[in-house]
């Protein structure tokens, strides 16, 4: 709990910041193919987490049109508050907003405050999993809640030898950019991808479908 507070703390003060810290352009090219690949449809249901200041909501827009359902989940008050302000000045109405802790999303969760028999057409975690705990069992219950052939997402750093450029994302962040986030994704998947030309190499986009017995 208090490491949880500490976090919460952190990115309520970062989120001031973020979207100067950490801007749409930098992040514009991972973060069109990482949308791109959820293969977004009119009408469709998806969930974002973390959803930060809301810098996916133009990328998803492009495909929903306003249409269907999307789902913000974020530790940070701050950021939501960023988020809702470009809700706010774009007029979508199709968004969702919840202060909640990652490790809290699953199946009960989505019951008690989306409804009985709601299910996600895509999901997508982007600049999160390296930094929430128990990032294992975030991914492994987050699967459950796609659809059948629904599609998970990720988007993250994996700087696998120390440097420089590492050190400096896990100061921004707070996360560990060294955590097998795909590795781990690819044994719980069918039809694992993984595109990682991203920053050198440094970030990538890996996909794939919810496994049917899931």
């Amino acid at each position: 709990m208090e490491n949880l507070e500490k976090a919460e703390d952190y990115y309520d003060k970062f989120s001031r910041f973020y979207d100067i810290l950490s801007p749409d352009w930098y992040y514009r090219k991972p973060r069109e193919f990482a949308v791109r690949v959820m293969e977004l449809e009119e009408g469709q249901n998806i969930l974002n987490l973390p959803v930060g200041t809301g810098q996916n909501f133009e990328y998803f827009q492009q495909y929903l049109k306003g249409s269907g359902k999307i789902v913000g989940v974020d530790l940070s008050g701050g950021m939501l508050q960023k988020a809702r302000q470009k809700i706010n000045a774009n007029k979508w109405n199709n968004i969702s907003l919840f202060k909640d802790d990652a490790t809290k999303i699953n199946e009960d969760w989505v019951r008690d405050h989306l409804g009985e028999g709601v299910k996600f057409d895509a999901i997508l975690c982007d600049l999160g999993l390296s930094g929430f705990p128990e990032w294992r069992n975030v991914i492994d219950n987050l699967l459950p809640l796609l659809r059948p052939g629904g599609r998970f997402v990720i988007m993250d750093w994996y700087i696998e030898q120390p440097g420089l450029r590492a050190e400096f994302i896990k100061w921004i962040g707070g996360g560990e950019v060294d955590r097998p986030l795909y590795q781990y994704l690819a044994e719980r998947v069918e039809d694992f991808q993984l595109n990682d030309s991203f920053k050198g190499g440094d970030v990538f986009v890996a996909w794939g479908d919810k496994v049917k017995r899931l």
